[in-house]
């Protein structure tokens, strides 16, 4: 049973990573496709904290960090959106038993 989920971001720019991190989503899943999985966390659309946790009553194997930027969408202010966005991601806690 998984009660909360911690992801921590490099400590870099504070508004770059933002802009990376905006957007995410954390899904927890049995097999480690996100198809069938289940939506824990979906972000948006004021940028978010680069460190927070969220609560998520669930079981699973796999906890999935999602984002994605798509052309000719219309993301908000603040959002990266150049054509090779990465995520610098220090760690992910996962608190459960």
């Amino acid at each position: 049973m998984i009660f909360a989920i911690v992801p921590s971001a490099k400590n870099v720019s504070e508004m770059r990573q933002q802009g990376r991190f905006a957007g995410f989503s954390l899904y927890v899943s049995n097999d480690g496709d996100i198809d069938g999985s289940f939506l824990c966390y979906k972000d948006g659309p004021n940028l978010p904290l680069l460190n927070f946790s969220t609560t998520c009553i669930t079981s699973g194997r796999y906890v999935i960090f999602y984002n994605e930027r798509q052309g000719g969408v219309a993301y908000p202010v603040g959002y990266e959106v150049s054509g090779s966005v990465s995520m610098e991601l220090c760690e992910v806690v996962v608190n459960g038993r």
